[in-house]
Protein backbone atom coordinates (compact mmCIF):
# COMPACT_ATOMS: atom_id res chain seq x y z
CA UNK A 1 0.00 0.00 0.00
CA UNK A 2 2.37 2.31 -0.86
CA UNK A 3 0.18 5.30 -1.00
CA UNK A 4 -1.33 4.86 2.66
CA UNK A 5 0.41 7.31 4.71
CA UNK A 6 0.05 5.41 7.82
CA UNK A 7 1.74 1.63 6.16
CA UNK A 8 5.02 2.69 7.06
CA UNK A 9 6.18 -1.31 6.14
CA UNK A 10 8.39 -1.33 2.94
CA UNK A 11 9.77 -5.19 2.57
CA UNK A 12 13.16 -5.11 0.72
CA UNK A 13 14.63 -8.57 -0.73
CA UNK A 14 14.00 -10.81 2.33
CA UNK A 15 10.71 -12.18 3.29
CA UNK A 16 10.89 -10.56 6.66
CA UNK A 17 11.68 -6.80 7.48
CA UNK A 18 14.67 -6.02 9.81
CA UNK A 19 15.68 -3.17 10.83
CA UNK A 20 18.18 -2.17 13.43
CA UNK A 21 17.81 0.85 15.66
CA UNK A 22 21.12 2.69 16.94
CA UNK A 23 20.14 5.94 18.71
CA UNK A 24 22.69 8.40 18.25
CA UNK A 25 19.66 11.24 19.53
CA UNK A 26 16.07 11.62 19.88
CA UNK A 27 13.86 9.70 17.89
CA UNK A 28 10.16 9.47 17.14
CA UNK A 29 7.98 6.92 15.08
CA UNK A 30 4.79 8.50 14.90
CA UNK A 31 1.08 7.00 15.31
CA UNK A 32 0.72 4.27 12.60
CA UNK A 33 -0.42 0.49 11.97
CA UNK A 34 -0.03 -1.88 9.22
CA UNK A 35 -1.31 -5.87 8.53
CA UNK A 36 1.95 -6.88 10.03
CA UNK A 37 2.93 -8.77 12.57
CA UNK A 38 5.86 -6.72 15.19
CA UNK A 39 8.44 -7.64 17.19
CA UNK A 40 10.34 -5.19 18.92
CA UNK A 41 13.27 -6.02 21.09
CA UNK A 42 15.68 -3.92 23.28
CA UNK A 43 19.11 -4.70 23.46
CA UNK A 44 20.82 -1.94 25.22
CA UNK A 45 19.50 0.72 26.69
CA UNK A 46 15.56 1.57 26.87
CA UNK A 47 13.03 2.81 24.77
CA UNK A 48 11.43 5.99 26.60
CA UNK A 49 7.76 5.32 25.21
CA UNK A 50 6.21 2.52 22.77
CA UNK A 51 3.01 3.38 22.74
CA UNK A 52 0.88 0.11 21.86
CA UNK A 53 -3.37 0.03 21.98
CA UNK A 54 -3.10 3.04 23.88
CA UNK A 55 -0.69 1.64 26.60
CA UNK A 56 2.46 3.06 27.30
CA UNK A 57 5.48 0.77 28.03
CA UNK A 58 9.06 1.76 28.39
CA UNK A 59 11.39 -1.47 27.86
CA UNK A 60 14.54 -2.55 29.27
CA UNK A 61 17.40 -4.36 28.01
CA UNK A 62 16.47 -7.99 26.74
CA UNK A 63 12.74 -6.88 26.48
CA UNK A 64 10.44 -8.56 23.80
CA UNK A 65 6.92 -6.48 22.57
CA UNK A 66 4.91 -7.85 20.21
CA UNK A 67 2.10 -6.35 18.31
CA UNK A 68 -0.45 -7.85 16.79
CA UNK A 69 -1.99 -6.92 13.42
CA UNK A 70 -4.00 -3.82 12.56
CA UNK A 71 -2.94 -2.52 16.21
CA UNK A 72 -2.18 1.11 16.37
CA UNK A 73 1.00 2.19 17.51
CA UNK A 74 3.97 4.34 18.05
CA UNK A 75 7.75 5.42 19.71
CA UNK A 76 9.14 8.34 21.24
CA UNK A 77 12.75 7.90 21.95
CA UNK A 78 13.96 11.57 24.03
CA UNK A 79 17.05 10.24 26.08
CA UNK A 80 18.99 7.77 23.71
CA UNK A 81 22.83 7.57 24.40
CA UNK A 82 25.34 5.70 22.28
CA UNK A 83 24.64 2.47 24.14
CA UNK A 84 20.74 2.10 22.91
CA UNK A 85 20.13 -0.51 20.35
CA UNK A 86 16.84 -2.04 19.58
CA UNK A 87 15.50 -4.44 16.71
CA UNK A 88 11.97 -4.51 14.88
CA UNK A 89 11.33 -7.43 12.92
CA UNK A 90 8.04 -7.44 10.67
CA UNK A 91 6.65 -10.77 9.82
CA UNK A 92 3.93 -9.50 6.56
CA UNK A 93 0.46 -11.41 7.75
CA UNK A 94 0.42 -13.66 4.65
CA UNK A 95 3.45 -15.47 5.74
CA UNK A 96 1.92 -15.69 8.91
CA UNK A 97 -1.00 -16.96 7.51
CA UNK A 98 1.01 -19.15 5.13
CA UNK A 99 2.52 -21.14 8.40
CA UNK A 100 -0.26 -21.01 10.54
CA UNK A 101 -3.62 -20.69 8.27
CA UNK A 102 -5.47 -20.49 11.43
CA UNK A 103 -4.19 -17.20 12.94
CA UNK A 104 -7.23 -15.43 12.08
CA UNK A 105 -8.53 -16.66 15.23
CA UNK A 106 -5.58 -16.04 17.43
CA UNK A 107 -3.37 -12.83 18.20
CA UNK A 108 -0.12 -13.30 20.23
CA UNK A 109 0.57 -12.40 23.72
CA UNK A 110 4.38 -11.90 24.94
CA UNK A 111 3.74 -11.13 28.74
CA UNK A 112 6.68 -9.89 31.20
CA UNK A 113 9.12 -12.85 32.00
CA UNK A 114 7.80 -13.23 35.33
CA UNK A 115 4.25 -13.59 34.36
CA UNK A 116 5.61 -16.51 31.91
CA UNK A 117 4.98 -20.21 32.77
CA UNK A 118 8.15 -21.79 33.22
CA UNK A 119 7.74 -23.07 29.65
CA UNK A 120 7.53 -19.85 27.94
CA UNK A 121 9.87 -18.20 29.81
CA UNK A 122 12.85 -21.12 28.45
CA UNK A 123 11.96 -20.41 25.14
CA UNK A 124 11.62 -16.07 25.98
CA UNK A 125 15.32 -16.36 26.82
CA UNK A 126 15.59 -18.85 23.34
CA UNK A 127 14.19 -15.51 21.55
CA UNK A 128 16.62 -13.57 23.08
CA UNK A 129 19.51 -15.42 21.98
CA UNK A 130 17.82 -15.62 18.46
CA UNK A 131 17.24 -11.41 18.16
CA UNK A 132 20.65 -10.63 19.40
CA UNK A 133 22.11 -13.20 17.07
CA UNK A 134 19.82 -11.61 14.33
CA UNK A 135 21.18 -7.90 15.22
CA UNK A 136 24.85 -8.92 15.17
CA UNK A 137 24.21 -10.70 11.79
CA UNK A 138 22.31 -7.47 10.55
CA UNK A 139 25.19 -5.37 11.81
CA UNK A 140 28.02 -7.52 10.41
CA UNK A 141 30.24 -6.89 6.50
CA UNK A 142 28.56 -8.37 3.67
CA UNK A 143 28.69 -12.09 3.52
CA UNK A 144 27.59 -14.44 0.51
CA UNK A 145 24.73 -16.18 2.91
CA UNK A 146 24.04 -13.33 4.84
CA UNK A 147 20.39 -12.77 3.54
CA UNK A 148 19.70 -16.44 3.97
CA UNK A 149 21.24 -16.30 7.54
CA UNK A 150 18.57 -13.74 8.89
CA UNK A 151 15.97 -15.69 7.16
CA UNK A 152 16.47 -18.43 8.94
CA UNK A 153 16.95 -16.57 12.31
CA UNK A 154 13.49 -14.76 11.46
CA UNK A 155 11.65 -18.14 10.55
CA UNK A 156 13.30 -19.85 14.36
CA UNK A 157 11.65 -16.47 16.01
CA UNK A 158 8.52 -16.80 13.96
CA UNK A 159 7.95 -20.81 14.97
CA UNK A 160 8.71 -20.32 18.19
CA UNK A 161 6.20 -17.30 18.35
CA UNK A 162 3.31 -19.22 17.06
CA UNK A 163 4.43 -22.40 19.39
CA UNK A 164 4.28 -21.10 22.52
CA UNK A 165 2.61 -17.39 22.55
CA UNK A 166 -0.44 -17.37 21.19
CA UNK A 167 -3.78 -17.00 22.69
CA UNK A 168 -7.55 -16.84 21.19
CA UNK A 169 -8.83 -13.92 20.10
CA UNK A 170 -11.46 -12.55 22.07
CA UNK A 171 -14.01 -12.85 19.65
CA UNK A 172 -14.26 -13.74 16.00
CA UNK A 173 -15.09 -10.46 15.05
CA UNK A 174 -11.83 -8.71 16.72
CA UNK A 175 -9.96 -8.00 13.45
CA UNK A 176 -13.32 -6.65 11.78
CA UNK A 177 -13.76 -4.49 14.74
CA UNK A 178 -9.88 -3.51 14.46
CA UNK A 179 -10.46 -2.85 10.84
CA UNK A 180 -13.07 -0.40 11.56
CA UNK A 181 -11.64 1.24 14.57
CA UNK A 182 -8.10 1.89 12.61
CA UNK A 183 -10.53 3.50 9.72
CA UNK A 184 -12.02 5.54 11.52
CA UNK A 185 -8.44 6.58 12.80
CA UNK A 186 -7.10 6.90 9.96
CA UNK A 187 -9.72 9.57 8.68
CA UNK A 188 -9.13 11.44 11.76
CA UNK A 189 -5.12 11.68 11.65
CA UNK A 190 -5.68 12.49 7.63
CA UNK A 191 -7.73 15.04 8.49
CA UNK A 192 -5.67 16.49 11.11
CA UNK A 193 -2.43 15.94 8.47
CA UNK A 194 -4.37 18.32 5.87
CA UNK A 195 -5.78 20.79 8.35
CA UNK A 196 -3.39 21.44 11.09
CA UNK A 197 -2.56 24.29 9.60
CA UNK A 198 -5.70 25.82 9.90
CA UNK A 199 -7.88 26.56 13.45
CA UNK A 200 -9.47 23.41 13.56
CA UNK A 201 -11.30 21.52 16.77
CA UNK A 202 -11.95 18.16 17.88
CA UNK A 203 -15.49 18.47 16.26
CA UNK A 204 -14.02 19.40 12.95
CA UNK A 205 -12.47 16.27 13.20
CA UNK A 206 -15.64 14.38 14.19
CA UNK A 207 -17.45 16.03 11.56
CA UNK A 208 -14.78 14.92 8.78
CA UNK A 209 -15.78 11.60 9.99
CA UNK A 210 -19.28 11.79 10.29
CA UNK A 211 -19.03 10.62 13.84
CA UNK A 212 -20.11 11.92 17.30
CA UNK A 213 -17.48 13.92 18.82
CA UNK A 214 -17.66 12.14 21.74
CA UNK A 215 -17.37 8.35 20.34
CA UNK A 216 -14.26 9.71 18.38
CA UNK A 217 -12.87 10.94 21.31
CA UNK A 218 -13.54 7.87 23.10
CA UNK A 219 -11.82 5.80 20.22
CA UNK A 220 -8.62 8.16 19.69
CA UNK A 221 -8.03 7.78 23.33
CA UNK A 222 -8.18 4.07 23.94
CA UNK A 223 -6.17 3.48 20.39
CA UNK A 224 -3.63 6.05 20.33
CA UNK A 225 -2.89 6.83 24.29
CA UNK A 226 -3.99 10.84 24.05
CA UNK A 227 -6.85 12.54 23.23
CA UNK A 228 -7.74 14.18 19.92
CA UNK A 229 -6.36 17.91 21.20
CA UNK A 230 -3.50 16.79 22.71
CA UNK A 231 -2.28 15.39 19.72
CA UNK A 232 -3.04 17.56 17.28
CA UNK A 233 -1.23 20.15 19.73
CA UNK A 234 1.88 17.61 19.44
CA UNK A 235 1.54 16.94 15.47
CA UNK A 236 1.92 21.04 15.29
CA UNK A 237 4.89 20.83 17.56
CA UNK A 238 6.70 18.09 15.65
CA UNK A 239 5.84 20.25 12.26
CA UNK A 240 6.71 23.76 13.82
CA UNK A 241 10.46 21.55 15.36
CA UNK A 242 11.50 20.55 11.78
CA UNK A 243 10.92 24.33 10.80
CA UNK A 244 12.60 25.56 13.86
CA UNK A 245 15.30 23.36 12.86
CA UNK A 246 15.57 23.88 9.20
CA UNK A 247 14.34 27.11 7.86
CA UNK A 248 15.36 30.74 8.85
CA UNK A 249 11.98 31.51 9.23
CA UNK A 250 10.40 33.91 12.06
CA UNK A 251 9.12 32.60 14.82
CA UNK A 252 5.62 34.06 14.29
CA UNK A 253 5.94 32.39 10.83
CA UNK A 254 6.43 29.31 12.00
CA UNK A 255 4.14 29.49 14.76
CA UNK A 256 1.28 30.76 12.26
CA UNK A 257 2.16 27.99 9.55
CA UNK A 258 1.88 25.33 12.10
CA UNK A 259 -1.78 26.30 12.93
CA UNK A 260 -0.75 28.36 16.74
CA UNK A 261 -2.20 31.36 16.66
CA UNK A 262 1.15 33.15 18.22
CA UNK A 263 4.61 32.98 19.29
CA UNK A 264 2.75 32.00 23.26
CA UNK A 265 0.74 29.22 22.45
CA UNK A 266 4.11 27.83 20.04
CA UNK A 267 6.19 28.11 22.60
CA UNK A 268 3.77 26.45 25.44
CA UNK A 269 3.57 23.59 22.82
CA UNK A 270 7.69 22.97 22.43
CA UNK A 271 8.13 23.09 26.26
CA UNK A 272 5.27 20.67 26.94
CA UNK A 273 6.75 18.36 24.15
CA UNK A 274 10.10 19.34 23.61
CA UNK A 275 10.76 20.81 27.44
CA UNK A 276 12.77 23.92 25.67
CA UNK A 277 11.40 26.91 24.06
CA UNK A 278 11.01 27.80 20.19
CA UNK A 279 13.88 30.15 20.56
CA UNK A 280 15.92 27.48 22.45
CA UNK A 281 15.50 24.75 19.78
CA UNK A 282 16.29 26.85 17.40
CA UNK A 283 19.89 28.24 19.08
CA UNK A 284 20.95 24.64 19.04
CA UNK A 285 20.63 24.03 15.24
CA UNK A 286 22.53 25.15 12.31
CA UNK A 287 19.58 27.33 10.33
CA UNK A 288 20.40 31.10 10.12
CA UNK A 289 17.22 32.67 11.39
CA UNK A 290 15.47 35.92 12.52
CA UNK A 291 13.90 36.05 16.60
CA UNK A 292 10.63 37.63 15.01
Amino acid sequence: MASDKHELVQLDELPVFIKVHQYPGSSEVPPHWHQSIELSFTLKGKIDHFIIGGVDYQTQPGEILIINTQVVHSVRNLNSTKNDLALTLLFPYSLVLQMFPEMDHYQFEVKPVEELSIEQATQYHHLQTLLSKIIATKLAPAATFKNLDLTILSYKVLKILLKYFLKPRDNKCQISRNLIITGHLRNALDYIQDHYQEPITPQDIANSCHLSRQYLQRVFHQNMGTTIGKYLKNFRAQKAYQDLRHTANTLTAIAMNNGFSGIRSLNRAMVDYYGQTSMQIRKSSSAPYSSY
